[in-house]
C-alpha cells in the first residue's frame, strides 16, 4: 500500500505517541485510538495541549489537584468504598472497562439507569466474585478487540478460544481473564458451600456473568452447567420474591429481580432450541406472570425478541421436553399463535416512533426464525411435516432482506445472533448462505465473541452434511443433536 497516499498520515497521532505505541496513522483518526477507547489527538504539527486536574504537569506542584465543580461518576463513588481499597490499579481499571464497554452491549437500549449490568456494580463491596467476574469478562472483552483485527469470514478453521490470532497466547490480559476467572470460581463455590445464605444477590449476578463469560469463550456446554448450578443454588436456599419481601432490600434489589428473571428466561428459552434433551421453563426468581417476565425482557435484554414469540417458543421447548411426540391439535395451535403475530402491530408498541421501521424487520425476523425452528423440532418429534404460511419460507432471500435492513449500525443489530443463525440454517443457495456469512462478519466485528465464531463453524457443518444418492439430507436439527454439543448462539 502506498505510504504516501492521503489515506494515512506522514507521522503518528500525539495519542499514540504519548502511549509509545505503534500508530496505524489513518486519517482523519487512528485506528488503534479507537480499539484502545482512547480519543485520537490528531496528527497536527504543534502538540496539542492536554487538559488535567491537576496544577502543574511537572515540579512540586506536579499532582496538585484543583476542585472539580463535576459531579464524580458512578464508578468513582463505588471504587473508594473502603472495602475496595485492596483492589489493584488494574483492577479497578477492568471494572471502569466493563461498565464504559460492557454493559452497554447488554440491553438493547442504553438509556439512563435501566441498565441492570451498570446496576450489578452496586454489589460488588459485598461480593468479591462478583468483582472478579466482571474483571475476567472485562480482560477478554478487551484483549478480542486488541488481538483480533481478522474479519470472520476469513477464517476457514475452527480455531482455539484463546489462539485466535497470532500472539494472542502472550497477551498479558489474556492471562489476566483465566487468572480472574478462577478465582471468581474459586470464591462462588466457597460461597455456596460455606454460607450459602449469604450475598444472595451477588452470587446470583455472578452466575450470570458467568453465562456471559461462556458466550465470549465460545458459547459452547458450558452455560449448561452454570444454568443448572443456579437452579440448584435456587432450589437450596428457597429464594422467591415472597421471601425478598419480608427483607429490608425489597425496594433496594426489586429491579435485581426483575433482571434475573428476564435473563434466565432467555438463556433457558433459546438455549433449549438447540439442545435435544429440552426442559419446560417456569420462572426461577418470582411467580410473576411469564408473558409479563418476557414482554420486559423487550427492553432489559440484548435480544429484542418479541414477547409473543419467546412464549410460542417456551411453549414448543415443552411439547418437546418429554418422551412422548406433542400432539397434533397442540402443534396446529403453536403454529397458528406464529402465525397470527402481527409484526406490524409489535413495531407500532413503542414511545419511540425513530425505531418503527427497524422493529417491524426485527419482529418478522424473529417470525420467521420461530417458524422454521419449529418445522425443524416438530419434524423431529413426529416425523411429519408441518406447512407454514407460503409467503413466510417460500423465499429465504426476503427474510435476509429484512436483516439487511436492520444493518449493523442499529442497536437491535447485537440480538439478531439467534434468528441468523436459525435462518442461516435454512439457506440453500450460495448466494444466501454468503450472505449470511456477511452477517455474522459484521455482528462479529461488534461483540467478538466467540460464540459468532463458532455459530459459523456450525453453519458450515449443516451446509456440508452428507446427502443421499436421491438429493435428500438429514434435516440441520437432527444433525445439530447428533453432534451432542449444547450451544448457545444469543
Amino acid at each position: 500500500m502506498d505510504e504516501s497516499s492521503s489515506t494515512y498520515a506522514a507521522e503518528s497521532c500525539w495519542t499514540c505517541r504519548r502511549r509509545r505505541r505503534r500508530c496505524d496513522r489513518l486519517l482523519p483518526s487512528c485506528h488503534k485510538c479507537d480499539i484502545m477507547q482512547d480519543q485520537c489527538l490528531g496528527y497536527g504539527k504543534d502538540r496539542p495541549l492536554r487538559w488535567t486536574n491537576s496544577v502543574a504537569s511537572r515540579g512540586k506542584w506536579m499532582g496538585k489537584t484543583v476542585p472539580s465543580v463535576r459531579s464524580p461518576v458512578s464508578i468513582g463513588r463505588l471504587l473508594i468504598d473502603p472495602g475496595l481499597q485492596d483492589l489493584t490499579r488494574p483492577m479497578r481499571e477492568y471494572i471502569a472497562y466493563f461498565e464504559r464497554n460492557c454493559s452497554p452491549e447488554c440491553v438493547i437500549y442504553d438509556i439512563g439507569p435501566n441498565n441492570p449490568f451498570k446496576e450489578f456494580m452496586s454489589l460488588i463491596p459485598s461480593s468479591r466474585g462478583l468483582c472478579h467476574i466482571m474483571v475476567s469478562i472485562a480482560a477478554l472483552h478487551r484483549a478480542q478487540r486488541e488481538l483480533n483485527t481478522n474479519r470472520l469470514i476469513s477464517s476457514e478453521r475452527i480455531v482455539d478460544e484463546l489462539d485466535t490470532v497470532e500472539g494472542a497466547r502472550n497477551s498479558p490480559r489474556l492471562y489476566e481473564y483465566l487468572y480472574h476467572k478462577q478465582q471468581a470460581l474459586y470464591l462462588l463455590r466457597t460461597r455456596y458451600h460455606e454460607a450459602p445464605y449469604q450475598d444472595t444477590y451477588g452470587v446470583i449476578a455472578s452466575v450470570f456473568l458467568f453465562i456471559w463469560l461462556a458466550c465470549l469463550e465460545s458459547g459452547r456446554d458450558t452455560w449448561a452447567y452454570h444454568l443448572n448450578g443456579l437452579k440448584e443454588i435456587m432450589q437450596t436456599q428457597i429464594l422467591s420474591m415472597d421471601l425478598a419481601q419480608s427483607t429490608s432490600f425489597t425496594v433496594a434489589f426489586s429491579r435485581f429481580y426483575e433482571y434475573f428473571d428476564t435473563s434466565y428466561a432467555i438463556f433457558q428459552i433459546l438455549g433449549a432450541t438447540l439442545v435435544k434433551s429440552k426442559q419446560q421453563y417456569k420462572p426461577l426468581f418470582t411467580s410473576t406472570p411469564i408473558l409479563d417476565i418476557l414482554k420486559r425482557s423487550e427492553s432489559l435484554t440484548w435480544t429484542g425478541c418479541p414477547a409473543d414469540l419467546l412464549y410460542v417458543l417456551s411453549s414448543v421447548n415443552s411439547a418437546c421436553s418429554g418422551s412422548i411426540a406433542p400432539d397434533c391439535n397442540v402443534i396446529a395451535h403453536l403454529f397458528s399463535q406464529v402465525e397470527s403475530f402481527s409484526a406490524q402491530k409489535w413495531a407500532f408498541a413503542t414511545s419511540d416512533v425513530s425505531h418503527l421501521t427497524v422493529r417491524y424487520h426485527v419482529a418478522c425476523i424473529y417470525k420467521a426464525a420461530a417458524l422454521i425452528y419449529m418445522t425443524q423440532v416438530f419434524y423431529h418429534t413426529s416425523h411429519q411435516h408441518y406447512p407454514v404460511e407460503p409467503h413466510m419460507l417460500s423465499s429465504l432471500d426476503s427474510i435476509i432482506a429484512h436483516i439487511y435492513s436492520v444493518g449493523p449500525g442499529h442497536s437491535h443489530f447485537k440480538g439478531l445472533l439467534w434468528p441468523v443463525f436459525i435462518i442461516g440454517a435454512e439457506a440453500q443457495s450460495e448466494q444466501q448462505r454468503s450472505a449470511i456469512m456477511d452477517v455474522l462478519d459484521h455482528l462479529w466485528s461488534f461483540w467478538r465473541a466467540q460464540n459468532v465464531r463458532y455459530a459459523l463453524e456450525v453453519l458450515k457443518k449443516i451446509w456440508n452434511r452428507p446427502v443421499t444418492p436421491e438429493g435428500v439430507s438429514q434435516p440441520w436439527i437432527e444433525y445439530l443433536y447428533d453432534q451432542e454439543e449444547c450451544w448457545m448462539f444469543v
